[in-house]
Parts: C-alpha cells; sequence; structure tokens
C-alpha cells in the first residue's frame, strides 16, 4: 500500500530525543493513545517509525490546542538517536502509515582552500595557487591542479577557473510559489537563492522549500548577492507582455513591457559563475517580431549557446494542455530540449482520483452566485459559454470579445485545458457546479499534494495560474542535469599538473 505523503521538513539535532507534533500526524495513522515501534538503520542513519497493534513502551501522546488535541511522538532512546551520529539536521518526512526520521550531513567545503581563491583581493598581479589534494577530493576527484587569475577591480575582472565541475546548485528569479523549483529540486539540485515581489507567494514558497526566498523586486535588489551562491544555474519563468513591434524605435528589450525579461538578463551577467540558464515563457518570445526578440535575448548572452523551442506539458505526463517556450543557455556545450515520450496524456480524472478533503487546499474555492451556478447548469462537459441559452448570456457575450476558457467545464476522459486564475475565468468542474478547487489545479500542474499554498484565497488562486507543470519542467531538468554530469565526468578524467 503506497502512503500517502503529508509533509516533509528539517529538525534539530537534539541530544534530548526525537519531539514530533506537527499538525499533519491529524491526518494521519497515529492517533492519540496509538502505540508505535521504531526501526533503526545505522548505516542509511534513519529511523522508521510505524503504527502498531501490539503493546509498546511508546504511545502517541497530546498537546492540547485552542480547539482540541493534536498527536505527539516522544522517543527518548539514546540507541536510536546512535543513528544521527555525524548529522547536521535531522529531514522528517511524515507519511500516513510512517514516519521516516534522517540524519543529513551538510556537504562543507572548507572556504579557506576550495574557495579562497574565489575571494580576490585588490591587485593586479597573476598567481599560482596549490589547493591539497584531500582537501580538493569531494569537488574534482582527488586531483591536484595550478589555477591562474588575473584581477581586477569589480565583478568584471573575475576569471574563474576552468577546470572545476559544476555544482548542481541553481538561483531562481520570478519564484512565485516555487511551482518551477519543484523539479529541480527533486533532481537533486538545490536551490540556494529565490526572489519573488509578491509576498503571500513568497510565504508558500518559504512553507515549502525554505528560507532562502528573498521577497523583493528584482528591479531594486542588489545583484550582487547572486555572487556570493556560487550556483552555475539560473531559471525562471520571465513575465513579459510587450510582444508587439508597432513602435519600431524601441527594441522589443527596450519596451517597457518586457523590463522583467531585461533583469533576469542582468542577473545572468552579474552571475559569474552562471553556466546555464533555463526561461519558460510563452511561445510567442519565439516568434514575435519574427524571431527578433529571441535574437535580442541572444545578442544580450553570446557567451552562451543557446537552444529553444516549445513543450506541451501533455506530451511529458502532466493532465493539462499548455504550451510553453522554453530557451536554454549553456556555456558547457548545447543542451538539447527533451522529446514527447507520452503517447496516451494524462486525464483529468486520472489527475483527481484519490481527492478529497483532507488533502491540503482541496476546500479552496470560490463560491459562486446563484445566477453564475444556473449558467454551470447549462453547460456540457467539453463545453464552454457558448453552449449557454441567449437569456443567460452577458452583454459581453453577445459582443463576441468573451475567451474560450470562460466557463470552460472541463472532461474526465481528457486533459484539461489550459489553467488560468480558475475565479477570473469560471474553471468549472466536470460533474459539479462549481469551479475548480486550489488543488484540483494544482493536481492538473503536477504538483505534489505535500505541497501546500499559503495566503489569502485569491492569492492561492492566482498563484496557482502563474505556477508552470512540474513534468514537462521535470524534462528540461534532466536535460540540464545530464549535461553536467556529462561536463563534470570530462573534467575528472582530465590529466592536471600535479603541484
Amino acid at each position: 500500500m503506497i502512503s500517502k505523503w503529508l509533509k516533509k521538513r528539517k529538525a534539530k539535532l537534539s541530544s534530548r530525543g526525537i519531539y514530533i507534533q506537527d499538525k499533519e500526524l491529524t491526518q494521519s495513522n497515529f492517533k492519540i493513545g496509538q502505540n508505535f515501534k521504531y526501526l533503526v538503520d545505522l548505516n542509511k542513519k534513519q529511523i522508521r517509525i510505524v503504527p502498531c497493534e501490539e503493546q509498546t513502551n511508546n504511545i502517541v501522546s497530546k498537546r492540547e490546542l485552542k480547539d482540541g488535541y493534536k498527536p505527539v511522538l516522544d522517543i527518548r532512546d539514546k540507541k536510536a538517536l546512535n543513528a544521527f551520529q555525524g548529522a547536521d539536521y535531522l529531514e522528517v518526512l511524515i507519511l500516513e502509515n510512517e514516519i521516516l526520521v534522517k540524519g543529513i550531513k551538510e556537504r562543507k567545503i572548507k572556504k579557506s582552500s576550495i574557495f579562497k581563491f574565489f575571494d580576490f583581493k585588490k591587485s593586479t598581479n597573476t598567481f599560482n595557487i596549490s589547493i591539497d589534494k584531500e582537501e580538493l577530493v569531494s569537488v574534482v576527484g582527488g586531483h591536484d591542479f595550478t589555477v591562474s587569475f588575473n584581477q581586477t577591480n569589480g565583478i568584471e575582472g573575475y576569471k574563474l577557473p576552468e577546470n572545476l565541475p559544476l555544482l548542481l546548485r541553481a538561483i531562481s528569479l520570478f519564484s512565485g510559489c516555487g511551482a518551477m523549483d519543484i523539479p529541480f529540486t527533486q533532481n537533486g539540485i538545490e536551490v540556494v537563492c529565490a526572489v519573488e515581489k509578491n509576498s503571500e507567494a513568497a510565504e508558500t514558497y518559504r512553507y515549502n522549500h525554505g528560507n532562502h526566498i528573498h521577497v523583493a523586486d528584482i528591479t531594486q535588489i542588489d545583484k550582487s548577492i547572486f555572487m556570493k551562491c556560487h550556483a552555475p544555474i539560473m531559471f525562471g519563468g520571465t513575465p513579459c507582455q510587450g510582444f508587439s513591434n508597432a513602435n519600431r524605435r524601441l527594441s522589443f528589450l527596450e519596451n517597457p513591457n518586457n523590463l522583467l525579461v531585461r533583469e533576469f538578463i542582468s542577473s545572468v551577467k552579474a552571475n559569474k559563475y552562471a553556466q546555464i540558464f533555463v526561461i519558460e515563457n510563452v511561445p510567442q518570445i519565439l516568434t514575435a517580431g519574427k524571431g527578433q526578440f529571441l535574437q535580442e535575448i541572444k545578442d544580450e548572452l553570446k557567451d552562451f549557446h543557446i537552444t529553444h523551442g516549445v513543450l506541451n506539458s501533455m506530451d511529458f505526463g502532466d493532465a493539462q494542455d499548455r504550451s510553453r517556450a522554453f530557451l536554454i543557455g549553456s556555456k558547457i556545450g548545447p543542451i538539447s530540449l527533451p522529446k514527447p515520450h507520452i503517447k496516451e496524456p494524462r486525464t483529468v480524472y486520472e489527475a483527481f482520483e484519490g481527492l478529497d478533503t483532507m488533502v491540503p487546499n482541496q476546500e479552496d474555492f470560490t463560491i459562486s452566485k446563484k445566477g453564475t451556478i444556473e449558467r454551470m447548469k447549462c453547460i456540457p462537459q467539453g463545453g464552454n459559454w457558448q453552449d449557454l441559452p441567449d437569456h443567460l448570456k452577458t452583454k459581453s457575450m453577445f459582443k463576441g470579445s468573451t475567451q474560450s476558457n470562460v466557463y470552460k467545464r472541463l472532461k474526465w476522459d481528457e486533459p484539461s485545458c489550459t489553467i488560468v486564475n480558475p475565479r477570473k475565468c469560471l474553471l468549472t468542474h466536470p460533474e459539479e457546479n462549481r469551479i475548480l478547487t486550489v488543488r484540483e489545479c494544482a493536481r492538473l500542474f503536477s504538483i505534489p499534494d505535500d505541497f501546500v499554498f499559503k495566503g489569502s484565497l485569491e492569492s492561492k488562486q492566482q498563484q496557482i495560474a502563474n505556477s508552470t507543470p512540474v513534468l514537462m519542467v521535470s524534462a528540461v531538468v534532466q536535460k540540464v542535469k545530464e549535461a553536467i554530469v556529462s561536463f563534470n565526468a570530462l573534467i575528472n578524467r582530465r590529466t592536471f599538473s600535479l603541484v
């Protein structure tokens, strides 16, 4: 039986014991008064906790809340704590039928040796630096080498060493709620910095990903922070609206509506560690001005080999018909876009399977007015406002300016249409006369159920509308990771001059 994932979080390592009191326990089988046992795996530095029927010395206790009680698990066994010797912190994964507590060792590199040559002093000389082999083994596989660089004042003077493998570290821009970050972390790439202007979207990001997000306007942020991250990957879904070239005196990048695309470019330029970038956008970014917009981006980032194309999320397993353009820039060789691999698209029925009110955000939807509900009753699966009888159509509908996704009712046996804000377009459930919930929309983006949306209802609905399909982006991320792994393998095979 697959155990439903409820929550994952970090925890401090304590010599006193393991104390778990998350509110998500109320959704699990760890009920107050329930006996439980735990299995210690010293090799994996992990403890597996499971409920049991037999009597044990371990019983789920309770903690009083304003509106009731919540379960508490308290383990004070020193033998169990031995599993975490040498760990820097704990990772707690709460599932419906079990809890996994794992000791995590942070990968630390001595600044005095590995990155000392990144902390440049003002100088115009050339240096030869030799780095101890043992201190460098985790980075370059045990080879010693000589690094030479010239330094002038300011960032522009950096000449980074060419013989270092790339770390799997990334910077997230225009992060929103963090949907695009999900496939990066799922594929083993650590997102160490994120920037998002909207505070409620950032609240969702922080809850699910961590405190490395900056709530700031990217046009105002000090971009020198990106250099401190030592991250070779940068990614983001850059908002832009200026696809018309009616004003021929301005280039596309000079158009104020494309300000944030320029900010992405300047952020990449500010990060001299940047070796790869990924831009997600609407398909028009590739065709605007007969390709002029795309060419301007290439001209600004001419140090990168840029591949580009349009992908549809249906072709990668997301239950949504959503086409998006991707640009992958690389300094380590061209990185191709993934090829479609799904022959039978996932349906709305498959995406919604198993949903109930216990799943976070499943009860987050706007209750429509009586007149709106009457219109919904007239629309069949796959239909929209055009199926309404004339006496229920609004004035704007008679003008012919209403978009096709207004009052769109999904079909069980097909992928959904492109998900926009369900409240604004009245995206309708296949059977029920209501708009889609935030969780139903999230399922259509393949966002895991343990990813919880925070903020006001209106904000949650907009956050999901601004999201990216997880499986489609994951296919892109896998291509990026494959390129990095191949590059690092090549670096490790090279013979460096011993010193």
